[in-house]
């Protein structure tokens, strides 16, 4: 773009966030002074519809070619006025924004002489940048119209559902030997009549009668290569050992001689090297656990339908698809030995041990007997592994444990009425209205609730007995209580595996662990990187419904990206003079998205970088010592006039 430069600056009020601290007439008649600007104008809202045919207007009536908006961030309306351009016939990328809000009238409300130099000085080098701002053109890509949805629990399921009605090709992989997550683990659900196998029962009917779905059980994320629309997926498949020629017999489990803890059952009861993890579970054949197996081979010997070899090995899948829906889930928080008393005596259990040891088809048949006896006094202790409790604790509320205690602990009340029933708490957080009633209904049923502030202590004596000492905060008095049986109620924690997705998938996590939303309010279901979206406890917390409904709300978000044949993305990435290049490799080192490689022209090596795997982070560019690496709309000579025109006047 050879032609020179004509700029036109506008600048906003932004009703008074703006002009409350800056003397908008003073800063228009200062811009209109400035190199190669041909029209500098101000009005009370620059984004609204009036503001922006202001705008139109110039760049037709000045003929000019170039843009500096002076107004809120560009977070907020770049688009906004990327669009204004492109309406009035020149490229959108020769806009330059200024932010002297949030920059400038807002760090500076109490001067109004400082609020107004400086915004003179931002202008003054946004001008100067703006001089040399190239067209560029959007870059796009046609996009696949198949998903893949990694996890297979409540979340995961229900996007797959979702996405399979649609008419997308939905390829869902589990980790584990079957699909349902946690949820198929869990009991009667808080204030619903469903328990966890039935729902997820039910969700995998809906899942397996679509002929839109393929499930991949026992296989994990290896490579995810490309970007949004075309992703290059390689799987592996680790063996299972047993094929769906299975009858479920259970021939080969009379004859297995190892005993190992039933994970499935929260460690409750033992299951053999051979196994099926749950009733109604899918696939509905039994599994090897090739860790604990000593291939004694009784189990191969005593199949009636040859359905088990004990050789299988792993396989390699390639897939290409145009998005992925991240529903990895979430691990139940598991104390360490000793706290609480956990592991030290067997009358301290965790709540979704209760669970398992409430619900009819559990290891106990629904009886909560201990040493044969049904307990008498039941305390619970909540927020065991949130909010800070203990050293080990994760600082955040894991939301769905006040509830579940509270429902477990009326149904003890239903079963054994004459129990002596306490919950212990830092605080009672039932959310919905449901969980409400559920609190309201514990305290008509005599359920004793006592507040903690400091951790209570669980004293395991010799003779087996516990007593549970801690200080009450309502009543400002230490109180001491015997139990039969010491409930802890634990939280969530990210899945262990979540580290190895994301760092394939490459998208970002909190401070906890749990992976990231692009933005909590406006993008609650996408990930930073285009094309990948998150659904369920894979960003926090959530009870089995919320989870559900954000594997809903993913499918729905990543069907409005798969019903478009091309996808379009900024052009502003970054490319190689491939003259200055020495081949290096520094910018390979840096790139956090793996969008740069080596590249082999006229016996030399030089870098390429794929546009679709970059995302302007900028970081090549910084450490380039050749200046060879350069980033569109942040060029070098760029930034130089900025600099330049900030030093002088």
């Amino acid at each position: 773009m050879n032609e020179e430069p004509r700029i036109g600056v506008y600048i906003c009020h932004c009703g008074v966030n703006i002009a409350g601290s800056v003397n908008i007439k003073e800063v228009v008649e200062y811009a209109k002074n400035l190199p190669n600007v041909i029209e500098a104008r101000d009005y009370i809202f620059m984004c609204s519809a009036p503001g922006q045919e202001i705008i139109k207007e110039g760049i037709k009536k000045c003929n000019l070619n170039r843009v500096v908006v002076a107004a809120c961030s560009p977070t907020m309306h770049e688009h906004t006025f990327r669009n204004v351009l492109a309406e009035a016939g020149i490229n959108p990328y020769l806009l330059e924004m200024v932010n002297i809000r949030e920059q400038c009238s807002w760090v500076h409300s109490d001067n109004k002489e400082a609020a107004t130099t400086k915004a003179k000085l931002l202008i003054r080098m946004a001008v100067a940048k703006a001089s040399l701002l190239e067209p560029l053109k959007e870059i796009t890509f046609k996009v696949n119209k198949n998903v893949l949805v990694i996890g297979g629990g409540v979340a995961g399921l229900s996007a797959a559902r979702d996405l399979a009605a649609k008419g997308f090709k939905v390829y869902l992989i589990e980790r584990k030997p079957v699909i349902g997550g946690n949820t198929a683990r869990l009991g009667r659900l808080a204030h619903a009549e469903i328990k966890g196998i039935d729902l997820v029962g039910e969700l995998s009917r809906q899942v397996l009668s679509s002929p839109n779905i393929h499930i991949y059980v026992d296989t994990e994320l290896a490579n995810v290569d490309g970007s949004v629309g075309d992703f290059k997926i390689k799987l592996v498949k680790n063996p299972r050992y047993v094929n769906e020629k299975c009858n479920l017999c259970g021939e080969c489990v009379k004859v297995c001689p190892v005993d190992v803890p039933n994970e499935y059952e929260f460690g409750v009861s033992s299951r053999k090297a051979i196994y099926l993890p749950f009733r109604e579970a899918y696939p509905p054949i039994y599994v090897v656990d090739s860790e604990n197996c000593t291939r004694c081979f009784e189990c191969v010997k005593v199949c009636p339908m040859n359905a088990i070899n004990l050789a299988e090995k792993t396989e390699e899948i390639e897939l290409t698809v145009g998005a992925i829906i991240i529903a990895a889930g979430h691990e139940p928080y598991e104390p360490p030995i000793g706290e609480f008393g956990y592991g030290v005596s067997s009358r301290v259990i965790t709540l979704f041990q209760l669970e398992r040891m409430l619900d009819e088809a559990g290891p106990t048949k629904g009886e909560l007997k201990l040493d044969g006896r049904e307990p008498k006094n039941i305390v619970f202790i909540t927020c065991v592994g949130s909010l800070n409790t203990t050293p080990n604790a994760y600082p955040y509320c894991s939301r769905m444990c006040c509830s579940s205690t509270i429902k477990n602990a009326l149904m003890i009340r239903e079963k054994y009425p004459e129990a002596n029933i306490y919950i212990l708490h830092r605080d009672i957080r039932t959310y919905s209205r449901g969980d409400e009633q559920l609190y309201l209904k514990a305290g008509e049923s005599l359920i004793r609730f006592a507040r903690y502030r400091e951790a209570p202590n669980v004293i395991v004596n010799p003779d087996g007995s516990i007593n549970v000492r801690f200080f009450e905060e309502t009543i400002q008095e230490e109180v001491f209580l015997p139990a039969d049986l010491v409930v802890l109620s634990v939280g969530m924690k990210p899945p262990k595996d979540i580290d190895k997705v994301r760092t394939i998938v490459k998208v970002g996590c909190g401070p906890e662990g749990f992976l990231r939303e692009a933005h909590l309010k406006l993008r609650p279901v996408e990930a930073a990187t285009d094309g990948v979206y998150l659904a369920g406890t894979v960003t926090g917390p959530k009870n089995v419904i919320e989870s559900i409904e954000s594997g809903s709300a993913a499918a729905s978000k990543a069907s409005t990206l798969l019903t478009k044949e091309e996808v379009r993305v900024e052009p502003l990435i970054a490319v190689v003079d491939e003259e200055r290049c020495s081949g290096c490799s520094i910018c390979i080192g840096v790139c956090p998205y793996g969008a740069i490689r080596l590249k082999t022209q006229e016996k030399a090596r030089v870098a390429e970088v794929d546009p679709a795997l970059c995302k302007g982070c900028g970081a090549c560019a910084a450490s380039c010592p050749t200046g060879a690496m350069q980033q569109f709309g942040f060029k070098d000579a760029q930034l130089k006039s900025q600099v330049l025109a900030a030093l002088t006047k």
